[in-house]
């Protein structure tokens, strides 16, 4: 059995480096707003709106900027709902700060979404993207298995595009393709899922899985099925009632094959060992210093 010390990998304290990530969500037409980056770091591939926090800026006030700037959708910070952070640290070399990205959903904005140099912006469909799987990955990232989508266009930007294209305000979710989960960051493939299934669920039932009951997961080597270790928490129905995930995940470095130029390698490709907890507050100003999963929340 997998023990705390034997997955905490980092060898040193490493700083934390501030991020947003904004999801917005339309659930009355049943759809997700997702962009296509188009240059810069993550190029290729689909994620929510979000960027770095500026020197003394709120979190909140950065996912506010960072969605307009590259969305065009305006928002009051009421209107952002505090879902969860990602730990993201790569044990890949030494100095890549631990990426501390605090993620958000909004359901009323201004505006109309928007194509920019950095985002082209794409409807997904919740329902759609609740009922199929996602893809199975090895510790390199790879997919190991074909992704089975209800939509055969949902992995082309053109096609998707087209999708987008259309009137929102006539277009349902019919119309559109579930979420191109093998075009996103790894960690969005196991963390996404979860927080939607939270959403679609009005935060009444938590649709409660290994990953997110505690369990420490580290992937096999075959990319298997995570081995579960003994949950932290392992009463369901104080899981239902926890309002915010933690996901930490270590990578350890490998070749990206999903970028628009397949096989570069990067430090925050192939997941390692990764936890998700769902948790009543999030301890954010405890966070620095503190080194093994065991740790966290």
């Amino acid at each position: 059995m997998a023990t705390t010390d034997a997955i905490s990998l980092s060898p040193k304290i490493k700083r934390h480096k501030q991020y947003t990530l904004v999801i917005p969500l339309d659930l009355q037409r049943d759809r997700v707003l997702l962009g296509y980056k188009l240059r810069g770091f993550g190029q290729g591939k689909y994620n929510g709106y979000g960027g770095k926090v500026e020197p003394n800026e709120t979190v909140i006030a950065a996912a506010v900027r960072e969605l307009h700037e590259e969305s065009g959708l305006l928002v009051e910070e009421p209107a952002m709902i505090q879902r969860g952070v990602l730990l993201l640290e790569t044990v890949a070399d030494d100095v890549s700060p631990i990426l501390e990205i605090h993620v958000f959903t909004v359901e009323t904005w201004e505006g109309i979404e928007t194509a920019t140099e950095e985002m082209t912006p794409h409807w997904f469909s919740l329902s759609k993207s609740l009922a199929t799987p996602t893809p199975s990955t090895s510790s390199s990232g790879s997919i190991l298995h074909p992704f089975l989508s209800t939509s055969s266009s949902s992995s082309s930007p053109s096609s998707a595009a087209a999708v987008a294209a259309k009137d929102p305000s006539t277009a349902g979710a019919h119309d559109l393709p579930s979420i191109p989960y093998f075009q996103m960051w790894e960690e969005s493939r196991v963390w996404m899922p979860h927080l939607l299934r939270h959403v679609s669920s009005n935060e009444k039932d938590i649709l409660v899985g290994e990953e997110e009951r505690g369990f420490l997961s580290p992937l096999s080597s075959e990319g298997s099925a995570p081995i579960a270790d003994e949950p932290h928490d392992k009463s369901d129905n104080n899981n239902e009632k926890k309002k915010y995930f933690i996901h930490h995940v270590q990578f350890i470095g490998g070749t990206d094959m999903d970028a628009v130029d397949g096989g570069e390698y990067s430090v925050w490709h192939g997941m390692g060992p990764r936890r998700l907890d769902w948790v009543d507050e999030l301890p954010v100003g405890e966070w620095e210093g503190k080194r093994s999963f065991g740790t966290y929340p």
